[in-house]
């Protein structure tokens, strides 16, 4: 029930930045607000962070870089699980790193990097969290604009009640933090 409710708060208030053109500054930040809210209170962890993430409920933060032009580049994914509905909040972590003489893999397979089951801390909880809001209010804040590349971001829930996609998009700080601490563990 959470997660419908969730759902369609979010929906709503998309729905009501839609228009935004005809919203004044101050109606644009009390929505943005509202979404970092409803983010900051998602669903059910001891630790109070990330509450949507359950046995059943898994969220991917995903990065396609840009290094390749519109070709791409190199993709940074973290898959945020729990195994036990009371258990320990869990991350995998890839990185595909794209030859850009070669980006479609033809002669030889990208280098991949991986680290699975590791253990989140509050801190990381924290920032993954920071991560999502911080993509939020990009999107909800940024004028869209066609172009052939740039860099992807993504959150999705593997239910997809809750997919956040933005292309092209910015170099995404918070994510990029967290990578960095996945990556020294």
């Amino acid at each position: 029930m959470k997660k419908i409710l969730l759902t369609l708060i979010i929906g709503i208030l998309l729905a009501n930045c839609a228009d935004s053109k005809t919203e004044s500054k101050a109606e644009t930040d009390e929505v943005i607000e509202t979404v970092e809210s409803v983010i900051k209170n998602l669903g059910t962890t001891e630790s109070e962070t990330l509450k949507i993430i359950d046995s059943y409920q898994e969220l991917i933060l995903k990065q396609n870089g840009n290094k390749c032009g519109e070709w791409g580049g190199d993709t940074k994914e973290i898959r945020i699980y729990k195994t036990e509905h009371k258990g320990k909040i869990f991350a995998d972590y890839k990185n595909i790193i794209i030859d850009c003489k070669d980006p479609y893999s033809e002669k030889n397979e990208p280098k991949t990097i991986e680290k699975k089951e590791i253990i989140l801390n509050e801190s990381e909880l924290n920032l993954a969290q920071e991560s999502i809001s911080e993509l939020i209010k990009y999107k909800l804040t940024t004028e869209q604009r066609i172009s052939h590349s740039g860099i992807g971001n993504y959150v999705i829930s593997r239910d997809s009640t809750l997919i956040i996609e933005d292309w092209p998009s910015f170099g995404w700080p918070k994510f990029r933090e967290l990578i960095k601490q996945i990556e020294n563990k």
